[in-house]
């Protein structure tokens, strides 16, 4: 049905290609998440979305709460109008519509809501919301020429700088590598320049290299339990950094709003948060303002499953709507807010001649999938690097061939090629014969997944990397969000002296896993050189950051956490990382 998958070649190229793309200024936009899913008997002939109706008590079985307009249809005319006039009156841009695929019930009411939007002075655009053949980059292609072709051109279809826009939900996201994302994203830009402006479900550096903006669905998981007096400055810690990698790539930075959340009528236990009678919304907009991102975006117009809508309901009237009139065009006079690219080598000319010296005449091979910040340094350090097809890799793995192997990607990797666990076979070997392996990930957790399973994998090639704890314990284990205050990293100064004295402060948003190197998990008899070590308001370490071990075998690991690769430290971490591998070499 498709041609050829794309090389690791191909898809390397497309990283650099994406990693070029800069937008300057973008217009400021207020967008609403927006489901066109609903049906019933009086128009499409049957239920779609809504069960166990209840009109005279004004229940819905899979409703948080009751729309005003009753359980409608979202095919029927008036109710396309009257939701575009609510969207006006409400100072919103535009919707961005939950696409599900090519002819299905979900995109019926599509073409009506483009031209009813059009006479409201409304924009759209689409929500990809799945892969149709999940790993497989070239079965997007068809979904998005379709996309492009039947709607692109309509005057009301969102665009940014001439690309139409297309957000990409997280599941989505993971059902592709970054890599292929990036190769789907330049494919689409050859046939339809010049592209799309593609936003991606995530807040991540790497995945800001490679969409044209990043932003998230629903940030309940940071408010669930919150007070409403601690919402604003939550939201405001969680998205800071975003708003802030965004500018500094010239990508689109997003923050997402909700006025609350409750899935407990459709998943057991489900998830619950309270609305404060309106005041978390008016609070997560104070956050917007102080944020000042390109764009703010709502979850969700009618999301009514989930209990986020602002779509008036029997239960909260037209609230959430005043209050959206009320702050949209407050944030879209906002200025313009500064953007300073930051160059990946922030490195002193002298230095990083010196390294460019030291791998002079070697090779690093790339391992499948790279991703991660670490990629983008070793390109644009111009150190000499190569891509390894999975195929060719079983008898090219030797330290006289490949100085280095770089892991680059995220927590998942080929372990059997072309018989069961043949990579992991050619890579002790290659340990074994002196060779070095650098795991700089884009996830937490490198190795861990192995052909789709839970492996764990990492101490399988000498990396001592520890797993988190529902009793997280300083030293022995990681954790899925920090369990105590005051943690700051130290950089061994003596390796790494221009980073200066003062500590590295832990990330304060984001993907918060904490996954350390110990030295109680080395391979007896290993070197163990710690670079960057975590410290609690206590003194005690949670484990290194970043650390380089020399093997009993003769080969040597290093690994840096994946979120320290996002800090600007990585340039100078990653280079004392890649110095050290040379001079143990020589």
């Amino acid at each position: 049905m498709f041609s050829a998958q794309p090389t690791q070649r191909e898809l390397l190229q497309a990283l650099r290609a994406r990693a070029a793309i800069r937008y300057s200024a973008p217009p400021k936009r207020a967008l609403a998440f927006y489901y066109g899913w609903y049906g019933n008997p009086n128009v499409s002939g049957k239920w779609l979305h809504w069960e166990a109706v209840d009109t005279e008590r004004k229940q819905i079985a899979t409703s948080t709460h009751y729309p005003l307009l009753g359980a409608y249809d979202s095919n029927d005319p008036k109710v396309i109008e009257r939701h575009c006039q609510w969207a006006r009156e409400a100072q919103l841009d535009g919707f961005i519509y939950s696409w599900w695929g090519i002819g299905t019930d979900e995109e019926k009411p599509l073409p009506r809501l483009l031209d009813t939007a059009q006479r409201h002075g409304l924009k759209v655009c689409l929500y990809y919301e799945a892969v149709p053949q999940p790993g497989d980059p070239r079965s997007v292609v068809p979904d998005w020429r379709y996309i492009l072709q039947k709607y692109g051109a309509h005057p009301a279809y969102l665009k940014v700088e001439g690309r139409p826009v297309l957000f990409v939900y997280g599941r989505a996201m993971e059902q592709l590598g970054l890599t292929q994302w990036a190769w789907v994203l330049e494919t689409i830009r050859k046939e339809f320049s010049p592209g799309v402006c593609a936003i991606g479900d995530s807040l991540s550096r790497s995945v800001a290299r490679v969409f044209d903006g990043i932003h998230t669905y629903n940030p309940v998981g940071v408010l669930v339990g919150k007070s409403v007096s601690a919402i604003r400055s939550t939201l405001v810690s969680h998205y800071r950094e975003a708003v802030q990698t965004a500018g500094t790539l010239g990508r689109i930075a997003c923050a997402t709003i909700i006025p609350a959340y409750d899935d407990t009528k459709i998943r057991t236990p489900g998830i619950r948060t309270d609305r404060f009678e309106g005041e978390a919304y008016r609070q997560q907009w104070q956050a917007v303002l102080n944020l000042n991102p390109d764009w703010t975006l709502i979850t969700s117009f009618n999301e009514w499953h989930e209990g986020s809508e602002i779509e008036p309901s029997v239960e909260h009237g037209e609230r959430e709507l005043r209050t959206t009139a009320q702050f949209a065009p407050r944030f879209r006079r906002l200025g313009e807010r500064p953007r300073m690219a930051t160059p990946l080598t922030a490195l002193p000319s002298d230095a990083l001649n010196k390294l460019r010296e030291a791998w002079r005449g070697a090779t690093i091979g790339l391992l499948p999938d790279a991703q991660s910040e670490a990629l983008f340094w070793i390109l644009d350090t111009q150190l000499p690097a190569e891509a390894l097809e999975p195929n060719a890799m079983l008898q090219r793995l030797t330290p006289a061939r490949y100085a280095a192997l770089v892991y680059a990607a995220g927590e998942h990797y080929q372990a059997s090629i072309q018989s069961p666990d043949d990579f992991d076979r050619a890579l002790q070997m290659y340990l074994q014969a002196g060779g070095v392996l650098l795991a700089l990930p884009s996830a937490p957790f490198p190795f861990y997944y192995a052909d789709g399973k839970e492996a764990n994998r990492a101490g399988k090639f000498g990396l001592p990397i520890a797993g988190s704890s529902s009793r997280p314990t300083a030293g022995v284990t990681g954790f899925e969000a920090p369990p105590v205050s005051g943690l700051q990293f130290r950089v061994n100064r003596a390796l790494i002296p221009a980073t200066g004295e003062a500590p590295i402060p832990f990330p304060g948003g984001g993907d918060l896993r904490w996954r350390p190197a110990l030295r109680t998990l080395a391979p007896p008899e290993s070197t163990y050189t710690p670079l960057v070590t975590l410290y609690d308001a206590q003194n005690r370490s949670w484990g290194e950051g970043a650390v380089l071990v020399r093997l009993p075998s003769g080969g040597t690991v290093g690994y840096i956490w994946f979120r320290l690769l996002e800090t600007p430290y990585a340039p100078l971490l990653l280079e004392a990382l890649f110095r050290l591998v040379r001079s143990g070499q020589k």
